[in-house]
């Protein structure tokens, strides 16, 4: 009898360990934090090395030298790599903005650095420097290498021993390769081009049938999965233009529904460019999230959307750049400011949408001790901040830059106050995580 009487004592701990209730708002927030942010690119003037956030638009200067040619990531996105025209290959931290001269390679007369390719592994410093013998053209016209090279560089963090340099013939490894049939990410498709069609075979019971409303464009040689498995980008080949042989196009299908047989279909604009025209080895890439490209037309750098949340597919996120634009490889979150049941109102801040972020601090008050609204309202002005002065700078509308919707486009900020104020300080205070 003493025993029964003390289990309801032992099993009041588990009592009060039971699950809270379950918040509303969980399925959004849920959805929120699978969704990868702090997508950054690398863009340049030639000479100014600029990291951009795509989602927020906030902008560090990491590095500054003469003369630079390229820029490329490390396949982790832990290292930034700078290579001037005469060769010099420099390695940034782009979170810290401390640079650490590499390697210098020997160019030779009448070569020219064309790109650069971030190797591994992580304990060394390793690029493939690619040289061909041409003159660069100006932008928006592609040059006909000849004899391209890569020179490859590997050297210790650490410094304690000399660069390893190995110079290879031809160009990187062709990443063209045909792939024309795919497993979606939750393995239950599998999407094969046949013919001027793709039909999508279900696995595990789910439903099969053709995804194409239309027939498909000429030259496809990849498929390339969205990460919600709804999406499927289809690349192609486009008509060489201003000497640029190797362009590609991008057609990207959405399951819209069982309404309509088929999904979705929306169209790249033929004006922005997926890769650059004078490399054949180079195919156009989804962002580590698997839910945006990146692209370049004439007003600069564009983050392409085809799940449009809070503007248009294409978004315009940085001005133009000298050298060609280079995405971080992964995703890195955003660390809390505050956490509890503000972590909803953080996310949409960090994804872009200042708006809904406005409306959800709204319902936090009386909710959350002040000091944290605060922390919350000063990061949210902060950003709408850095969103006003983008737009002013690349002179376009706010709703397009997933601002407060609906206002007038600021006036243009004169080009020296553009030129400072557009770049966020080093020391800025937004916390990331590992």
């Amino acid at each position: 009898m003493k025993n029964l009487l003390i289990l309801p004592a032992l099993f009041a701990p588990l009592v009060a360990f039971a699950a809270p209730p379950v918040d509303k708002s969980a399925a959004r927030l849920r959805t929120l934090e699978a969704t990868p942010y702090r997508l950054e690119v690398a863009t340049s003037d030639g000479s100014k090395v600029l990291v951009t956030d795509m989602l927020t638009l906030e902008r560090r200067r990491v590095h500054e030298a003469p003369g630079l040619a390229a820029l490329a990531f490390s396949p982790g996105g832990q290292w930034l790599y700078a290579v001037g025209a005469q060769g010099l290959v420099t390695a940034i931290d782009p979170d810290k903005a401390k640079a650490s001269q590499v390697a210098q390679v020997a160019i030779k007369p009448g070569e020219a650095v064309v790109d650069v390719v971030g190797l591994g592994p992580l304990d060394q410093w390793a690029v493939a420097v690619v040289v061909a013998t041409g003159i660069p053209s100006p932008t928006g016209r592609c040059t006909a290498w000849r004899n391209p090279r890569r020179v490859v560089v590997r050297k210790a963090i650490d410094g304690r021993e000399p660069a390893v340099v190995e110079s290879k013939d031809g160009w990187p490894d062709d990443q063209r390769v045909p792939r024309l049939a795919a497993i979606s990410p939750n393995t239950r498709y599998r999407a094969q081009v046949m013919g001027p069609v793709i039909q999508n075979e279900g696995r595990f019971g789910a439903a099969s049938g053709q995804i194409t409303r239309t027939a498909l464009p000429t030259g496809v040689f990849a498929l390339q999965w969205m990460h919600d498995s709804a999406g499927l980008g289809v690349v192609h080949a486009k008509k060489p233009l201003n000497g640029c042989m190797a362009r590609s196009g991008l057609r990207v299908l959405r399951d819209d529904g069982p309404a309509k047989p088929g999904w979705d279909e929306w169209n790249l604009p033929d004006a922005v460019e997926l890769v650059r025209g004078d490399q054949p080895w180079l195919a156009p890439l989804p962002t580590d999230d698997a839910m945006h490209w990146v692209g370049v037309e004439a007003r600069g750098v564009v983050l392409v959307e085809p799940v449009p949340r809070f503007r248009g597919k294409l978004a315009l996120v940085a001005p133009p750049s000298a050298l060609w634009p280079k995405v971080r490889p992964g995703t890195r979150p955003q660390a809390s400011l505050v956490g509890g049941p503000a972590r909803l109102t953080e996310l949409l801040m960090e994804t872009g949408d200042l708006d809904a972020a406005e409306d959800e601090l709204a319902r936090l008050e009386g909710r959350t001790p002040p000091a944290a609204i605060a922390k919350l309202r000063a990061r949210l002005d902060k950003l709408v901040d850095v969103r006003g002065r983008r737009a002013a700078e690349l002179g376009v509308a706010l709703d397009e830059m997933r601002s407060k919707k609906g206002l007038p486009a600021p006036k243009p900020l004169p080009a020296k106050a553009t030129d400072t104020d557009a770049v966020e300080p080093a020391n800025a205070p937004t916390p990331s995580g590992p």
